[in-house]
């Protein structure tokens, strides 16, 4: 890969210099590669994933469900019900005694999981110090990042050269792993590209990112790419940041759930009843009274109920970190019971309610909650995100105690208390 003319691949630590720079020359324009970075995520090494892994692959053997995992061998992708038969065991010790007993059965193989962040809280925190330093400079994402690991001694990338839609940050614990690129304007004049795993006549017209333990790599979400390897051992994670949903949408989805609320019943019509179709010279100017109901309706939406609207849904959206998944907890409460937030940074998100009278909405991991005279919940929510060691008792009393000890068992579920 060619040095670029600013030097960036020379970064070595992570700070507000690189990701200005980053934010302004590197993202969602070229691929990048760093040396030797500096950075808290490299704690994520190969002993992490290995336990990370193992810990998400006994979780699903113990409900008898291999979502979240894919497996292929030969390029071929294997049934969800046989994955189970093929994902790490503890006699496996580590990524390599892993690759050990599948490399004995598999000539060529990949295990791909996207969900090792449902089960580990710390590494959660990595990620987020990570991704607040990203978002601070490129924007918050419209719809989430992701972690995924890609892990074999497989040849090509088991679907062909392709693309994801999402800037990847990848960051290799096991091995050397080499990445294929070509742009998005090249592969739409050679469209036979995609998903091809023959492109011997297309390689001097890509860019070849090579890293290793201890480097890292990005590429923005219009770049095509495939991994290749000489069937030698890797284990890759990844940070995918999809950027595939624009403001238009969101903003359209949201209008889409106000007015289903708005028109209610009377949106539900199936025909239109109406007096003329057209006059006899075919001139259209008269509404159904079904339309002249609803522009009725339309025209007393305030300003308030669209602000309400769309502050609600950008609470939610944020609740997560930026986040398709966050670590899910199984933690029982009481009022004996003293919480503290998980990460000092995740804190619990709370806003009055326009609409409503008394009303206050909370939010965390995506779970939204409609809480009526929370006073004293929302006293020990704004307790809890100074840092503070809270007491569930001490706040919780009177006639709401109750349903607020159910609304703060319903935030515990989603995992924000140690």
């Amino acid at each position: 890969m060619k040095k670029s003319k600013n030097k960036i691949e020379n970064f070595k630590y992570l700070d507000q210099k690189f990701w200005s720079d980053f934010s302004h020359r590197i993202w969602e324009k070229k691929p990048l590669m760093l040396k030797k970075v500096k950075s808290p995520l490299l704690q994520i090494g190969e002993d992490e994933i290995f336990n990370l892994l193992l810990v998400y692959s006994d979780r699903c053997r113990q409900i008898n469900n291999s979502d979240g995992f894919k497996f292929y061998i030969d390029g071929l992708s294997v049934g969800a019900e046989d994955v189970l038969q093929v994902l790490p065991i503890k006699q496996d010790k580590n990524l390599l005694g892993y690759h050990k007993r599948m490399n004995e059965l598999f000539s060529d193989y990949c295990l791909v999981c996207d969900e090792l962040l449902k089960i580990n809280s710390d590494k959660q925190k990595l990620l987020n110090e990570f991704t607040s330093e990203l978002y601070k400079n490129v924007g918050f994402p419209n719809r989430f990042s992701e972690m995924g690991l890609y892990l074999g001694n497989y040849r090509k990338t088991p679907f062909g050269v392709h693309v994801d839609n999402c800037g990847v940050f990848s960051f290799p614990v096991v091995g050397v792993k080499k990445f294929r690129l070509w742009t998005s304007a090249f592969v739409k004049n050679n469209p036979e590209l995609d998903r091809a795993f023959d492109y011997q006549k297309y390689k001097k017209k890509s860019q070849i990112i090579s890293i290793r333990p201890g480097d890292m790599s990005y590429w923005p979400s219009s770049a095509w790419h495939i991994a290749e390897s000489d069937g030698s051992f890797s284990a890759t994670w990844s940070l995918g940041v999809w950027v595939d949903k624009t403001h238009q949408q969101i903003v359209s989805e949201n209008l889409n759930t106000l007015l289903n609320k708005k028109l209610n019943q009377y949106g539900q019509t199936k025909t239109a009843s109406f007096k003329t179709l057209h006059t006899r010279t075919g001139e259209v100017k008269e509404l159904p009274q079904d339309y002249l109901r609803s522009l009725r309706i339309l025209k007393k939406i305030t300003t308030k109920e669209l602000k309400e609207t769309f502050l609600k849904s950008w609470m939610m959206h944020i609740s997560s970190q930026g986040f398709k998944n966050i670590p899910q907890v199984n933690k029982k409460i009481s009022l004996h019971s003293k919480i503290q937030l998980m990460h000092p940074q995740a804190k619990i998100l709370w806003q009055k309610a326009a609409s409503k009278k008394l009303v206050v909405y909370v939010c965390f991991g995506g779970v939204l909650l409609e809480v009526k005279k929370a006073s004293n919940l929302l006293r020990l929510i704004k307790d809890v995100n100074k840092g503070l060691s809270c007491r569930v008792g001490d706040y919780l009393s009177g006639a709401t105690q109750k349903q607020d000890l159910l609304n703060l068992q319903k935030i515990i579920n989603t995992g924000v208390f140690i």
